[in-house]
């Protein structure tokens, strides 16, 4: 299997918008002969205010769901970050969590900026200091405690970030996306976000190298039972009706999850999206898989 098959595409988010995404949704990127593991102690708890506050951005990530156009959800960032994010909003955070959100509002501006044309060198831009960022508090901290949330999402910057790096840093960073995922489930089995982010990795990654279909869906199934927010069970079913999808014999099925989280956030663009090359007979995941295009999706189901 060459590089190029090894670098497999994906929209994080967890992140839904065709993402590193991403890629992860998002790129999950796996190399079987390198592996990066990080010594932690147990986690420690976020605040509550730091809590609320990561539940606060999920809901909106789910909200700008409804966007179709990518500068009306890039500048609903901006007043969200006015209004929630700024210095004085989180002066009492600390380090860490004033980081987790960080790394939040990065991938989701990340998102958006990927689907506007020209932002290449901002975009790698951002995403490689945000990753510097969280290495060097890995470093500073290697040995105190780490929160989920902080792997999580620095798996998900480094997700996007790897496209755009050397080959020599692919194959020192590929496994740590997995390794991150991994070790917030450790604190939290019943973590949907971490769940529905290696759900993915399993998914795209060749099976001599880890991955694991039936993995996959057992991740998909606990990030439903294990979702605790509206957004959390949002993105928790979307994945999973997409995985159900590829099987023909549980299609309704799939339809029945799409059909629960649209109603979580009716009317949204994403699911309407979704909708569309579900209806030209692919999931989210062979779309992105196989590189397919708008132009494609129309084609198959007749619109050009």
């Amino acid at each position: 299997m060459t590089l190029q098959n090894l670098l497999v595409l994906f929209a994080k988010i967890k992140y839904p918008f065709d993402m590193c995404v991403k890629h992860t949704g998002v790129f999950f990127v796996l190399f079987f002969s390198f592996i990066l593991a990080v010594h932690v102690s147990a986690a420690e708890n976020l605040s509550h205010q730091a809590e609320n506050a990561i539940d606060l951005f999920m809901t909106l990530r789910m909200n700008l769901a409804v966007y179709e156009k990518p500068e009306d959800a890039l500048l609903q960032i901006d007043t969200y970050h006015d209004k929630h994010l700024s210095e004085n909003m989180i002066s009492g955070f600390t380090g860490e969590e004033k980081l987790i959100l960080e790394n939040f509002e990065v991938l989701e501006r990340y998102n958006y900026l990927y689907k506007m044309q020209g932002n290449e060198s901002q975009i790698k831009t951002l995403l490689q200091s945000q990753n510097e960022k969280n290495e060097t508090w890995f470093t500073s901290h290697k040995d105190e405690v780490i929160n989920k949330w902080l792997y999580c999402t620095e798996a998900d910057i480094l997700s996007c970030s790897l496209s755009y790096a050397s080959v020599t840093k692919i194959l020192h960073d590929g496994l740590a996306v997995k390794t991150y995922y991994e070790k917030a489930l450790e604190q939290d089995p019943s973590m949907s976000y971490a769940l529905t982010n290696i759900a993915q990795w399993y998914y795209y990654a060749p099976s001599f190298g880890g991955g694991s279909k039936s993995k996959a869906k057992k991740c998909f199934d606990l990030a439903v039972h294990g979702a605790r927010t509206e957004a959390e069970m949002y993105y928790a079913k979307i994945f999973l009706s997409q995985y159900l999808f590829e099987d023909e014999l549980k299609r309704t099925e799939s339809a029945a999850l799409l059909a629960d989280a649209d109603s979580i956030q009716p009317g949204g663009h994403y699911i309407k999206w979704l909708r569309k090359i579900n209806k030209a007979g692919y999931s989210l995941y062979y779309y992105n898989s196989h590189k397919l295009s708008p132009a494609d999706i129309d084609k198959a189901i007749g619109m050009i």
